[in-house]
């Protein structure tokens, strides 16, 4: 992750020196969030997690960065592989957007739609639970922003995965899956209630069967939701920092790409916290 990183910084200072990277806006955010339905494919128990997150948003002359890390930590009916302890996971997004007006020094917006862009990123994870992972995964793709409050994108993304397993019995333990596609809608709604800010926000990630698994098994279509709803303590717009609570959900349907079976569907009430700054 960090030589990705240094490689973006470094495609952005080519774009136009240090005025192209200077910072025009940032959000940053640390929060907490609690689940006890989550599954796990070849898992037959529920477990709780508790999810700890740094999330970094900021944009620049022709365009945004997006930085979240989770960090998973499971009960004991998910454990870390060979104890009855709980399992960890890591697990690191990043997306950057070029924006199409920024780019071409126009306008390009009509009605509805309030820029295109063009985004690409990755995803990273490790964890150390009986499925062993280490996923690392390219994404590329056009974008359209919609023109409303807030935040409302629709990418479509080629999508390349390369991913481990520790489960016995694999034909190959590092597996490359085939190309495929993942569609992608990401919002937040900013409102107020009683003078206090509030905010709806999430994405949904809709990824194509990627070919084989490690067992030569054909993956499935995958589709993960995760929203929250979340109201600050301190009245008033804007208030930097500030505490949100509130309660979220997620929902994954053929998880990791297994063709449904026993964990390969979560469905859980979460509740949420996060300090704005």
């Amino acid at each position: 992750m960090k030589k990705a990183l240094q490689g973006a910084t470094v495609a952005l200072t080519l774009l136009g020196g240090g005025e192209a990277v200077a910072v025009e806006w940032m959000n940053n955010s640390v929060g907490f969030r609690y689940g006890q339905q989550f599954t796990n494919p070849n898992n037959p128990d529920e477990f709780s997690k508790r999810i700890y997150s740094f999330t970094h948003a900021s944009g620049y002359r022709y365009g945004s960065n997006f930085l979240n890390l989770d960090v998973f930590l499971s009960d004991s009916r998910d454990p870390r592989k060979g104890t009855d302890h709980g399992g960890s996971e890591v697990y690191a997004v990043y997306r950057h957007q070029l924006y199409a007006s920024r780019v071409f020094d126009r306008p390009l917006g009509t009605g509805a739609i309030k820029d295109y862009a063009l985004t690409l990123g990755f995803d990273a994870n490790r964890n150390n639970n009986f499925a062993s992972a280490k996923k690392r995964a390219l994404v590329l793709g056009p974008t359209v922003k919609f023109n409303t409050v807030g935040v409302l994108d629709l990418s479509l993304l080629y999508y390349k995965e390369r991913n481990h397993t520790g489960i016995p019995g694999a034909q190959e333990s590092d597996h490359t899956f085939d190309d495929t596609y993942m569609l992608n809608l990401t919002w937040m709604r900013p409102f107020e209630i009683a003078n206090h800010g509030a905010k709806f926000q999430g994405f949904i990630n809709y990824v194509g069967a990627k070919g084989e698994d490690y067992h030569g098994r054909d993956t499935a279509a995958e589709a993960l939701m995760r929203t929250a709803l979340m109201v600050a303590v301190r009245p008033g717009k804007s208030v930097k920092p500030n505490l949100y609570l509130g309660v979220g959900y997620e929902y994954w349907h053929n998880k990791f790409g297994v063709d449904g079976g026993r964990g390969s569907r979560t469905s859980t009430p979460t509740v949420n916290m996060e300090i704005t700054f």
